[in-house]
């Protein structure tokens, strides 16, 4: 794996391509966005913790969500005017994938 990226960074066009993506990603509008999600999922588990039902034990699964989903999600945003069903399907959505992530972390 470290051969592959090692000939692809030698590419300029490659690398060059790889430093745009940086620097589109900090944008301060994308940073901000983020930074939202990041304090309302902090609210969020702290008001959970608070009520007994967070515990530590569920930090890697909350991560791993975080991540997977919820950021991805807040960059599909441009779809709830297209779709009539966007929430709804958001829901079963989450549902379905938080279910299965839950499943498979916590066998380990």
């Amino acid at each position: 794996m470290l051969i592959i990226i090692a000939l692809l960074w030698c590419k300029k066009d490659i690398r060059d391509s790889f430093y745009q993506l940086i620097k589109t990603f900090f944008h301060k509008q994308i940073l901000t966005v983020l930074g939202f999600a990041v304090v309302w999922t902090s609210i969020c588990i702290v008001l959970f913790y608070e009520i007994g039902v967070w515990s530590t034990d569920n930090l890697k699964t909350t991560l791993v969500w975080v991540i997977t989903y919820a950021f991805v999600t807040i960059f599909e945003t441009h779809k709830i005017k297209s779709s009539k069903y966007y929430f709804k399907s958001q829901i079963k959505e989450t549902i379905g994938l938080s279910a299965l992530l839950t499943f498979i972390l916590e066998l380990q």
